[in-house]
């Protein structure tokens, strides 16, 4: 436990002396003048300028393509209730067609011939009792 505890210790005392340190062109630099200074600033400035105004053409694309997302949504919801009305449509169509199938086999029930209607039963019976 105590190694760890001295190896944070070096650790920090060894980042906090590295960090202190600014290079210029590679060298260390104790003072710097105001025009040095000045420029620096200039540099951070413009470095800072060009971030910021990536960040406004990030924040204009993403704008656009929200609009463009809710514009979408917007047709999709339109799309759906014409889907969702066919789909009415077609189902009572459907029980429709199924009523129709149930009156057109009764239809076709009552217009079979019975067995009393059939010609050849008749001219069979007529024969038979004509030559009795």
């Amino acid at each position: 436990m105590k190694v760890l505890k001295y190896f944070l210790i070096f650790f920090f005392v060894l980042s906090y002396v590295d960090g202190q340190t600014i290079k210029k062109d590679g060298k260390t630099p104790t003072t710097f003048t105001y025009d040095e200074a000045l420029e620096m600033l200039k540099a951070r400035d413009t470095q800072w300028e060009g971030k910021l105004a990536k960040a406004d053409t990030l924040i204009e694309d993403y704008k656009v393509m929200l609009s463009e997302s809710d514009e979408f949504i917007e047709e999709l919801e339109k799309y759906a209730d014409v889907e969702k009305i066919l789909s009415e449509a077609k189902s009572k169509q459907i029980a429709l067609l199924k009523e129709r199938e149930k009156t057109n086999e009764e239809l076709i029930k009552t217009l079979q011939p019975k067995w009393y209607e059939n010609q050849y039963l008749w001219l069979v019976i007529g024969l038979i009792l004509g030559k009795v």
